[in-house]
């Protein structure tokens, strides 16, 4: 795989090599910077309207998808990254009133396409499972029993699909901490990436960093999350797919670029 990236969206620039994990500094910020980053969005999106009201419904159309196949939420872990970098260029470009167009953004995403789908697999590969199902998986539905019958022969038995009592209470706890982990890889990832021309592996330590020195404001976006996850058995499709989860996609949307300038100090 070619691992070459351009130094930004428009012209080449030095990339900064993951030896030493030399990434950029985060800065530790309030709950109350929230309502102004998402003030800030607004105002960007008030210049072309259509266009950013589309984005957060395609974005909470993505979301339904693969709160009804499961399955998919891998690939919604991989495609995560190209969506949230298309979605802070559009915003870098219009903030600083910049002149872009869709063809343009598509094209720069492209030139980091590489770091981006690094930064999805990495983000894959902890929410999927093998790092949480699995271990979930064995912790409370596999039980094992060893017994020595009287002639001394060792004998151990593992039964599939146990349920291990009240402690099972605790699987959805170690499934969301997966999740968590893999949230925090690719946060602020992408735009390190695209806006800052850092690589991959720097981009999702600075990501974790971050987000754990921020985790008042993370809880702020899990708990808005997770509220809509929970709704899922509790409110009709209709009223999730039409009011809840477009909300949710417009908090995530529209705070996302005054987030890194926020924490990552960038103007």
């Amino acid at each position: 795989m070619n691992m070459h990236y351009s130094g930004s969206t428009a012209v080449p620039a030095h990339l900064q090599h993951a030896s030493g994990l030399r990434y950029p500094d985060s800065s530790v910020v309030s709950v109350q910077h929230v309502a102004g980053w998402l003030a800030d969005g607004f105002r960007i999106a008030r210049a072309n309207p259509v266009l950013w009201f589309v984005a957060i419904l395609g974005c909470a159309d993505f979301v339904t998808v693969f709160e009804l196949a499961p399955p998919l939420r891998m690939l919604a872990v991989l495609v995560g990254p190209v969506l949230a970098a298309g979605l802070v260029l559009m915003q870098e470009r219009a903030s600083n009133a910049r002149p872009w167009s869709i063809r343009e953004t598509v094209e720069a995403v492209n030139v980091h396409r590489n770091a981006l789908i690094t930064i999805g697999q990495c983000g894959a590969a902890v929410a999927v499972a093998y790092a949480g199902h699995l271990i979930a998986f064995v912790a409370f539905h596999v039980s094992m029993k060893a017994s020595v019958t009287p002639n001394g022969v060792h004998d151990l038995t593992i039964a599939y699909g146990a349920h291990n009592g009240t402690g099972n209470a605790l699987e959805p706890v170690l499934n969301m901490l997966a999740y968590a982990v893999a949230a925090s890889l690719v946060w602020f990832a992408p735009a390190l990436v695209v806006l800052n021309n850092v690589s991959p592996l720097n981009a999702m330590a600075a990501s974790v960093r971050a987000v754990v020195r921020n985790w008042r404001v993370a809880s702020m976006y899990g708990i808005v999350i997770a509220a809509d996850t929970l709704l899922a058995d509790s409110t009709s499709m209709l009223v999730r797919g039409l009011v809840v989860t477009p909300l949710v996609s417009a908090l995530v949307v529209l705070s996302i670029y005054g987030a890194y300038r926020g924490i990552f100090g960038k103007p």
